[in-house]
This record gives C-alpha cells, sequence and structure tokens, in this order.
C-alpha cells in the first residue's frame, strides 16, 4: 500500500518526499491525491491527509478501509438521484435587487450561484434603472442545473425575456458567470437582438489568485474529469479552508464562514452537500464550454492583482472588449466607483 500511495502521489507531485503537505502543486496536488484515490475506490477524505499528512501514515488508513465503502460524505450519484429535473417544471431564479425605471441591468450569479450580495453596492451605479440577478439553477431547491453553458444561457434568457422583451439588453456576470453572461450574448445578437452593455468580472472575490480571472475556453482540470470529482474536489477545498473541523456535523458553522468568505448567503445546513453539487455542475458547465469568439463590444472589470497572465486575456474570445483594471480588492469594490457606474450606463 505504501509504494502504491507513493506512486499515486508522485505522479501527481513529480520529485517530491513522503510528506503530502510539502510537495510540489501545493493545495491543487493535495486536492488531486485526494479525489484520485476516492475515485479509486478508497473512502477517504481531505480530513484523512490532514490528520496522516505523510505517505506511511495515510497507507495506514487505508489498509483499514474497504475498497467501494461509504464515504465520510454523502455519495454524489444518491443526491444526484434525489433531485429533479430542470426540464419538469419552469425555472424562476431570476430575483429582484432594485426597482427602478428604463431599461434593467441584468447580473449572473457567481460559480458558487449566487447573486443578491450586490444589493449592498447597487445605488452606487444603477442610476435610477431596475437591476435583476440571476441565482444558479438549484441554489434555493433540488432542481439539477444544466450542465452546459448553452443550457445555462437559454434557461436565463427565456427569464429574461419575461422582463424586458426586447433588447437594448444590459448583462454582466460574476466569475463563472462571466461565462455565461458571454454566451447569453452570442445568442441575443444572434436572434438579431442588441446587446448594449455586457460586463464581465471574472474575479469576483478578494482572495482570488488569478484562478477565477480566466476568460471562457480556459480548462482548469485534466480531460475526463467528471461531475462527482468536481463534487468531491469542492469538498476537499472546502474541508481545507476549515481545517480539521467535521463538514458534516459543523454544517451551519462552514456556510457562516462561506457567507462572510463569499458572500454566499441563504443556503441550509440540510443543503450543504447539494449545493456542493450545484458548484460542481456550473464547474462543469464552464470546464466544458468552448466559446465561439463575440464580434461585440464588452467591458472586462478586473482588479490588478488578477488583471495579470494568459488567462486573463479576453481578447482572444472578445476582440472588441475593452479592460478596465482597478486597484480594488474585489468585484464589490469595483462596483462602487463611479468609474463603474459610468461604464454600465445606458448612452
Amino acid at each position: 500500500m505504501d509504494e502504491y500511495l507513493r506512486s499515486r502521489w508522485r505522479q501527481i507531485s513529480p520529485g517530491a518526499g513522503d510528506d503530502l503537505l510539502t510537495g510540489h502543486g501545493g493545495v491543487e496536488a493535495m486536492v488531486a491525491l485526494v479525489v484520485q484515490l476516492q475515485r479509486a475506490g478508497f473512502p477517504v477524505s481531505m480530513r484523512d491527509l490532514l490528520r496522516s499528512p505523510t505517505v506511511p501514515l495515510l497507507a495506514g488508513v487505508l489498509r483499514e478501509r474497504a475498497v467501494g465503502a461509504a464515504g465520510e460524505y454523502p455519495a454524489f450519484a444518491d443526491l444526484w438521484a434525489e433531485s429533479t429535473s430542470v426540464w419538469s417544471s419552469p425555472v424562476r431564479t431570476l430575483v429582484p435587487l432594485a426597482a427602478g425605471t428604463g431599461p434593467p441591468l441584468f447580473f449572473v450569479h457567481t460559480g458558487l450561484g449566487q447573486v443578491r450580495f450586490i444589493e449592498r453596492v447597487v445605488d452606487h451605479f444603477r442610476r435610477g434603472r431596475p437591476v435583476y440577478g440571476f441565482e444558479a439553477i438549484g441554489l434555493r431547491d433540488r432542481t439539477r442545473p444544466p450542465l452546459s453553458m448553452a443550457e445555462i444561457a437559454g434557461q436565463y434568457i427565456a427569464q429574461m425575456r419575461q422582463v424586458q422583451r426586447h433588447g437594448p439588453y444590459s448583462i454582466g456576470g460574476f466569475c463563472m458567470g462571466s461565462h455565461v453572461a458571454f454566451e447569453m450574448a452570442h445568442r441575443l445578437t444572434e436572434a438579431g437582438e442588441e446587446v448594449a452593455v455586457l460586463a464581465l468580472m471574472p474575479s469576483a472575490f478578494s482572495l482570488d489568485a488569478g484562478l477565477n480571472s480566466i476568460r471562457p475556453g480556459i480548462r482548469q482540470r485534466p480531460p475526463g474529469t467528471g461531475l462527482q470529482d468536481l463534487y468531491l474536489e469542492r469538498l476537499a477545498y472546502v474541508q481545507l479552508m476549515v481545517g480539521d473541523l467535521d463538514l458534516d456535523a459543523h454544517r451551519s458553522e462552514v456556510l457562516d464562514a462561506f457567507e462572510q468568505t463569499f458572500w454566499l448567503d441563504g443556503v441550509k445546513p440540510e443543503d450543504f452537500f447539494w449545493h456542493a453539487v450545484v458548484a460542481a455542475a456550473t464547474a462543469f458547465a464552464q470546464e466544458n464550454y468552448d466559446p465561439r469568439p463575440y464580434p461585440g463590444p464588452a467591458l472586462v472589470f478586473q482588479t490588478a492583482r488578477t488583471a495579470s497572465g494568459e488567462a486573463a486575456d479576453w481578447s482572444p474570445v472578445a476582440p472588441n472588449a475593452r479592460d478596465l483594471v482597478f486597484d480594488e480588492p474585489d468585484s464589490l469594490a469595483i462596483m462602487r466607483t463611479p468609474e463603474f457606474g459610468d461604464a454600465v450606463a445606458l448612452p
């Protein structure tokens, strides 16, 4: 077992020793190891790795567990099977964020599904216009989210047209939601509608170090990464965030931390693991999105710390995009600036 585990670890982190906390690749390597072991049938979690952080210690844990036994968390397949198809009833995830007059502004959620956080800054930029936000399908109920960017965009356009039948449209998006907004703009222009404002905010949070500041089409994971892998990956990252805290026993505390760090609100403790499924589904759609170049105008709002690097350059998919870089900690701070209000205002 020691050699089996050592071989897997060194494939992920070449040249690494037996210490699982100090290998090349850092946190991403640790998460990859846990997910690979779970895919191989070992019921281990990131908490096991944190408690047994060397190859011999973790090998001892593996020897004591039967392959295929139930793991520490609810199985993805069980949660998915207990949910409802997105096609079984009309989807209603568009929420009003501010009342007003004139053409509305529409914003698409982050990869974690939330969008209501912009209520706290909406009066800084809306200039009397109404504002709406799309929450992720499945965030407030057990509806399975669509698994393609095209399907998500189609669902959101259908809801948007119930509020505003025709353009010009003003659309924005955060993190993964910037990719959804991008695809929505494509579909609307192809249908002969005008998209007056396309505001893309690929790096939403102050703790982003570039991971979320990516244009559509950039792959972050190996080919063949599936929904279950992304669910397990999500839980592994959450476990690293809260250390040795038992995720199942301390759901409320973990969600409180998410509210403070990621602006997540309203997810019930009993839906904690389902929320990881929703996040996995949105990540799957993003990973498998093959964008076409968008010919229309676009605005890319980035923080100075996330605006550099090839992945942060939207010009290959949005050649007419204008980059606006701010020395601000996150997207909420950017949205408080007069420059943001000027940029998203209609002529």
